[in-house]
């Protein structure tokens, strides 16, 4: 029985001892050496997700999401060949929508809104290929308009 115990026990060790974390290297993703591929989340003490990452190849493909110690989701990002491509949203502790933006091949590209905890707006902003564009707002605390500025 001792035996079985330290077999299993030194097991355990070299399993441990070997296992290796992701690493990224120059913006790649790399587990065991390799480039990896496949979805990898990082957790917090409590056992509540803390990100998950989808990679392929060892880039960001798809979204990233991060979550507050809570639980509660605080932010969604998505990628397209490692490269910010598509909406990403932030939200505060208690779920209220924060903010919300669009990239375009790692370029600020499309709408860009910030709300307070409140839900008033407090920035709208446009980009078209990292360029400002259109009419930007600025508003006060409690939702009404400070100013504008066309681009």
């Amino acid at each position: 029985m001792k035996r079985k115990l330290l077999v299993v026990f030194f097991i355990f060790i070299a399993a441990f001892a070997y296992a290796q974390d992701m690493e990224n290297i120059d913006g790649k993703y790399y587990k065991k050496g390799m480039l990896y591929s496949g979805v990898h989340t990082e957790y917090y003490e409590n056992n509540n997700p803390k990100t998950i990452l989808n990679i392929s190849n060892g880039v960001l493909e798809g979204t990233v999401t991060t979550y507050f110690e809570n639980g509660a989701k605080q932010e969604l990002r998505s990628y397209k060949n490692g490269n910010k491509d598509g909406i990403w949203v932030t939200w505060d502790e208690s779920g209220k929508k924060t903010a919300q933006a669009e990239y375009k091949d790692n370029v600020k590209n499309g709408d860009w809104f910030i709300w307070s905890s409140e839900g008033k707006p407090l920035y709208e902003l446009h980009y078209k290929m990292g360029k400002k564009t259109g009419t930007w707002k600025i508003y006060d605390e409690t939702g009404k308009l400070n100013s504008e500025r066309k681009y």
